[in-house]
């Protein structure tokens, strides 16, 4: 018997328009822009907020062109060191949450403390984790920006229960691989050879770990695979996650 035809997603105008046809995937390559970071061990609130600001400044060299050739205005992002606890434009900032992007305020929010537990594994391993962490959270307000999250959650509503776990996946795939793109453009600069590297795609392959029981971030596999095509293409033109079939976004 013949194999069955990958399934693909349907949208309907505005879908195609916003996901499957957006500017950004036509827009080139990311820039590199000699990314310039302080050697500084993440060890307290202080040093942590300093090497986010320093990694911002960056992506936001290094999008905003891509952004204004995709015929939108770029804004910037803010990024903020908190803890358990802290009040954010989004809610509690919970542990669980490790890093988020929050729209209302386009504030990308990090555990602080965390980062100082992943000094305990190594310089490396905290610099790698936090870079990965934050071009994908950066990935997202590319999203934010250009159309993708707007459409995104508009159509949340429109769906229930499990159903909304693939386009979630399809959601955080495309972050991260805008990240990695990001990422593949400034390896140089950011020196992402030997051990390095390799902590790179480690991180980048993360994913729905077991035993998570919610599915909405996808598989090793699949982060490791759009990460792939990404950090080797240096350009969102390898993350239509939209429009893959549906075990490429497992």
């Amino acid at each position: 018997m013949p194999s069955k035809a990958p399934v693909t997603p349907t949208y309907n105008q505005r879908g195609q328009k916003q996901l499957v046809r957006n500017k950004i995937y036509s827009a080139g390559e990311v820039p590199a822009v000699a990314c310039v970071l302080p050697d500084v061990a993440l060890r307290s609130q202080k040093a942590v907020q300093q090497y986010l600001n320093a990694f911002q400044g960056c992506l936001q060299r290094a999008w905003k062109p891509v952004v204004v050739r995709a015929g939108v205005k770029f804004r910037t992002s803010a990024v903020y060191a908190v803890r358990e606890g802290s009040k954010t434009a989004c809610g509690t900032f919970a542990k669980k949450d490790h890093a988020y992007y929050c729209p209302e305020d386009s504030g990308i929010y990090f555990d602080w403390a965390e980062l100082v537990d992943w000094e305990e594994y190594g310089h490396v391993a905290a610099q790698l984790y936090t870079q990965v962490t934050m071009a994908h959270e950066f990935g997202h307000h590319v999203q934010q920006l250009v159309g993708i999250s707007t459409y995104y959650d508009d159509r949340w509503g429109e769906v229930t229960g499990a159903a909304h776990l693939e386009p979630m996946r399809r959601h955080e795939l495309q972050a991260s691989c805008f990240g990695s793109a990001f990422l593949g453009a400034n390896q140089t600069s950011l020196d992402l050879y030997g051990a390095r590297y390799e902590a790179y795609r480690s991180e980048a392959s993360y994913g729905d770990h077991p035993p998570a029981t919610e599915r909405d971030h996808g598989s090793p596999q699949s982060n490791a695979e759009w990460a792939s095509a990404a950090f080797g293409a240096e350009s969102p033109a390898a993350c239509n996650t939209w429009v893959a079939p549906a075990e490429w976004v497992s």
